[in-house]
């Protein structure tokens, strides 16, 4: 009897030892918010639920909740900075949810115009109001969406 529970408890005990730890510690806001700002200006590409996860980290107030069949809008109660700008809202668009199967991650600046921040972001060409910068295989866009000017970043275009 002993040794079948010996038996047990070493098998329980290697069960624990090979189990992988699921869940890894949320990064800090500061970690977040850099990896945030990261996405939206085409240096980092991230899943859509990581976007997500790493907007959560900021407690922002959610305008909608990122879903399989619904973007993430996302109010920021403490302002990130983009190109030293403020911005107060966040958006994650998840291609696999529409016809383009193309992600893309919007910021909206609290107060610069777009003039600006393709000034900051060293965009030239101006199409209608519309800068674009090609990044390798992503867009950089600056606009004027919703009366704020944004910024954001289209990936795997080409």
């Amino acid at each position: 009897m002993s040794s079948l529970v010996t038996r047990c408890l070493a098998l329980a005990g290697l069960v624990t030892l090979a189990a992988p730890a699921f869940a890894a510690p949320p990064p800090s806001a500061d970690v977040a918010g850099r990896q945030l700002v990261e996405a939206v200006t085409c240096k980092r590409h991230l899943t859509p639920a990581q976007f997500a996860a790493l907007a959560k980290v900021l407690k922002p107030t959610e305008l909608q909740a990122y879903g399989a069949l619904s973007d993430g809008e996302y109010a920021l109660t403490t302002p990130l900075l983009v190109m030293g700008q403020p911005v107060n809202r966040l958006h994650l668009y998840d291609g696999a949810n529409g016809e383009d199967g193309i992600d893309s991650y919007t910021a909206y600046f609290s107060t610069a115009s777009v003039e600006q921040i393709a000034a900051l972001a060293k965009i030239r060409d101006n199409v209608a109001g519309d800068y674009t910068l090609e990044v390798g295989r992503h867009d950089l866009n600056v606009r004027q969406q919703d009366g704020q000017a944004s910024i954001g970043c289209s990936y795997d275009l080409r």
